[in-house]
């Protein structure tokens, strides 16, 4: 049989080759990919009559077959893996529709090459523009319910051991910080996927007189990939999303670890809804948080798709293989895809979360986490050392656990037993000053200036962060408005094209 795609090649590829590589690539993304290669194709034919390349009746007819094709369905092109991939498939339609002379034209001047890194970099920035809208819903929802729990004292923890006193407002904002970060990489490596490669060729450019800019405005790119050769051989920008993806998801699975123990009934700081709990096939009683455990479990699918790229990547030639778009990008969509979802669910999660304003002051009295400030204390009004006052401190804990007593209940007495115990010396504060430096509330409304849990500091947080958030909503407008625009003035032209061809036929 011979080749259905080469003059050269004697015969075609054997059908276990096909069965092994290609048929699983040709089958499984046609239809993201035939979309995209319609739109490139317009593009390409447009510039083509443009820089009078292709004659305007070309042009007009080629025009006029992509939409018909884009009218009868991709799914009605037939798939065949002899073809090799999908753009010999689409080509194939378009050659039998207008013949070989008029619809091999279509491809003059470009390569499968330059056109698959401008179909990954389409799909890539159309995933970006996703998830850049996705990460900063949840953002917003961060920061609406930290404004309205911004003053519930919750204890806080280091090493999972109580540490502090804190809020629950200030953790959600503690969250908005860290995808306030992640949503800025999301805009950085957006800005080196959004430069299109087509007009790059096979590898080296073309020496038809094309003008790639057009191209690259006609589908909503920022400019053109300067270097041919780079622009077919490099899929780092779409692998530096991935890895943007992977911080942002491993973000979210922190808070989702958080929600999971503020959960359980030894904690039982944190109520979600039955609307995102799930159950047990034998124990009647159990309200499972299994959407917690798979935002938890985000972050290593998307590693592992990262690991994939960048393993690939390492031994490619710095040119076009078929291991860069194919296999390099395996896992990459799916990965990104889960995560886009996996950020909507957990908005969904972070609105309908509810703490336990009881149980979390109940927590904080009875663990011994508001002593800090009583050794704080210790150096304001009687003139200790910190250090001292760290030993003072840390004995009256154990004295006071010893006892069976809560951190409430020290008293001056305890806190002076402590302090001749272990620096050999008395020390005098009132009842009230003991009381009100192990006062969680106040303890909280204290650390102002410093980024601390106070309302007045999470107010200054939750400002600075709305702002930034509008920054970002802007700047993910503008990139969505040039893709919108650009697709606006394609069809247009397109239109117009096809239109004229009609009004001279008749």
């Amino acid at each position: 049989m011979e080749s259905k795609v080469s003059g050269f090649l004697k015969e075609g590829l054997a059908p276990e080759i096909q069965d092994a590589f290609l048929a699983p690539a040709l089958f499984r993304a046609v239809d993201v990919i035939m979309p995209l290669i319609g739109e490139i194709n317009k593009a390409h034919v447009i510039m083509l009559g443009e820089c009078g390349i292709l004659s305007g009746e070309d042009v007009a007819a080629l025009l006029q077959t992509i939409i018909e094709i884009e009218k009868e369905g991709f799914d009605s092109i037939p798939l065949d893996p002899a073809r090799e991939e999908h753009y010999f498939n689409y080509e194939a339609v378009v050659i039998a529709k207008l013949g070989s002379d008029t619809g091999g034209r279509m491809h003059v001047a470009r390569s499968r090459n330059d056109m698959k890194s401008t179909q990954d970099r389409m799909r890539a920035r159309a995933l970006a523009i996703r998830l850049i809208s996705n990460t900063i819903d949840l953002r917003e929802a961060l920061l609406e319910s930290a404004r309205r729990y911004v003053d519930i004292v919750m204890p806080g923890y280091t090493h999972m051991q109580p540490a502090q006193p804190s809020s629950y407002g200030w953790y959600l904002l503690g969250v908005e910080s860290a995808l306030r970060r992640d949503t800025a990489r999301l805009l950085d490596s957006y800005s080196r996927i959004n430069q299109c490669p087509l007009g790059a060729g096979a590898v080296a450019g073309t020496s038809f007189p094309i003008d790639r800019k057009r191209t690259s405005d006609l589908l909503g790119f920022e400019c053109p990939a300067y270097h041919a050769q780079d622009a077919v051989a490099s899929r780092d920008g779409i692998m530096e999303l991935l890895s943007a993806v992977a911080l942002l998801t491993t973000t979210v699975g922190r808070m989702g670890q958080d929600f999971y123990n503020m959960t359980t009934y030894e904690f039982g700081t944190l109520n979600l809804p039955d609307s995102v709990a799930t159950t047990s096939s034998i124990m009647p009683q159990k309200k499972n948080m299994g959407p917690l455990e798979n935002l938890k479990a985000r972050p290593a699918l998307v590693t592992g798709a990262l690991v994939t790229a960048l393993a690939s990547q390492r031994a490619i030639p710095f040119t076009h293989t078929q291991e860069s778009s194919n296999d390099c990008m395996r896992w990459t969509w799916d990965a990104l895809e889960e995560a886009d979802k996996g950020l909507v669910a957990a908005r969904v999660i972070v609105e309908a979360a509810e703490p336990k304003p009881e149980r979390m002051l109940e927590l904080v009295q009875n663990n011994f986490s508001a002593v800090t400030d009583l050794a704080d204390t210790l150096v304001r009004v009687a003139g200790l050392s910190f250090r001292e006052a760290h030993h003072v401190v840390g004995r009256t804990v154990r004295l006071a656990q010893e006892r069976g007593l809560k951190s409430y209940e020290i008293d001056a007495n305890l806190l002076s037993d402590a302090a001749e115990a272990t620096i050999g010396k008395r020390i005098q504060l009132t009842a009230q000053q003991v009381k009100d430096a192990l006062d969680p509330t106040m303890i909280v409304n204290a650390r102002t200036g410093s980024g601390g849990p106070s309302v007045a500091d999470c107010g200054t947080i939750a400002d600075q962060a709305q702002a930034q958030l509008s920054q970002d909503k802007q700047a993910l407008a503008d990139s969505a408005a040039k893709i919108t625009s650009a697709k606006a003035e394609l069809d247009a032209r397109v239109n117009s094209l096809i239109r004229r061809r009609e009004s001279a036929a008749k």
